[in-house]
C-alpha cells in the first residue's frame, strides 16, 4: 500500500474542505450582515417614528419655539419639555452615527439622515443652542459641529 499517496489524497481532501468551508462562511457572513443593515434601518425608522410622534404631541410648543434664540424665552416647566424633545431628537442623530461607524447603516442613507438634521439644527436657533449642552459622545458633537460648519460656509 502507498501511504504516500493516501496522505497526498487525504490532504488534498482537507484542502478542499477548507476552501468550500470558507465560501460557506463568506456566503453566510454576506446574509449576515444584510440582516443586521436591515434591522439597523427598521431600528432608525422605529426611532424617527417615535420622534415624529413626539413632534406631533409637542407641535405647538415646536411652532412656538421655531425663531427662538435661547432657552429662557420658554416657561421653565416648557424648559423641560423641550429638553426631553431635543434629547430624544439629537440621540437619534447619534444613534445614527453610531450605526454607521459600526456599518450598519448605507453611506447614502446616513448621508441623506445627516444632510436632514443638520439643516434642522442650522435652521432653529434654539436647537443651534441646545445642541452642545447635551451628553452626547464627544466624537459625534465634533462630528455634527464640523457638518454645521461646512453647511454654514455653504450657505455664505
Amino acid at each position: 500500500m502507498n501511504w504516500e499517496a493516501i496522505g497526498a489524497v487525504g490532504e488534498l481532501a482537507g484542502a478542499v474542505a477548507v476552501i468550500v468551508t470558507l465560501i460557506y462562511l463568506a456566503g453566510q457572513l454576506r446574509q449576515n450582515t444584510k440582516a443586521l443593515r436591515s434591522s439597523t434601518y427598521q431600528a432608525f425608522n422605529d426611532s424617527s417614528f417615535s420622534w415624529a410622534d413626539s413632534e406631533i404631541e409637542n407641535a405647538a410648543m415646536i411652532a412656538k419655539t421655531a425663531n427662538y434664540s435661547s432657552l429662557d424665552e420658554l416657561a421653565p416647566e416648557e424648559r423641560e419639555i423641550w429638553r426631553g424633545i431635543m434629547f430624544k431628537a439629537f440621540t437619534v442623530m447619534e444613534s445614527n452615527y453610531l450605526h454607521h461607524r459600526a456599518g450598519a447603516m448605507d453611506d447614502d442613507i446616513f448621508e441623506s439622515r445627516m444632510i436632514a438634521s443638520v439643516n434642522v439644527i442650522l435652521q432653529r436657533p434654539i436647537w443651534r443652542q441646545m445642541f452642545p449642552g447635551f451628553p452626547l459622545l464627544p466624537e459625534f458633537t465634533e462630528y455634527m459641529e464640523g457638518r454645521i460648519r461646512a453647511a454654514r460656509q455653504v450657505e455664505s
